[in-house]
């Protein structure tokens, strides 16, 4: 977890970890408040540990609550096609304006990211896949 952002005193978080839900390992990734250079940190954070999985075997959670510039819109862009190999589904809840560019790099070539309101709703659609 990364600290205080001393500009606007909202904590900046970058939280990586497994879970266990409804008996499927998850990969939740939590990014909140992140500037465009801690998003980028955690971006690459995020391709060495899910290049360490084997091909197809990932279920990804992403949360994204950073705010959205063109350099983190190019950031997430660039982390979900170097992760794409080693994806077997994956879940997005953010702002709005972030499933914009989530939409983009659906269309695009990410076929298997689903896009939702709520971090319930997409833990139960990653465990079925």
């Amino acid at each position: 977890m990364l600290g205080w952002r001393a500009a606007d005193h909202a904590v900046a978080m970058f939280e990586p970890r497994f879970i266990q839900h409804r008996g499927v390992r998850i990969l939740r990734l939590e990014y909140s408040n992140l500037s465009p250079p801690e998003l980028a940190a955690a971006a690459d954070e995020v391709s060495r540990l899910v290049a360490a999985e084997p091909l197809r075997s990932v279920r990804a959670l992403t949360l994204l609550y950073s705010p959205l510039t063109a350099a983190g819109a190019e950031t997430f862009r660039r982390c979900t096609f170097a992760n794409k190999p080693h994806i077997l589904a994956s879940a997005m809840v953010g702002s709005r304006f972030w499933k914009v560019i989530a939409a983009d790099v659906q269309a695009r070539y990410r076929e298997e990211l689903r896009l939702f309101d709520d971090e319930a709703s997409a833990l139960d659609w990653l465990a079925s896949q």
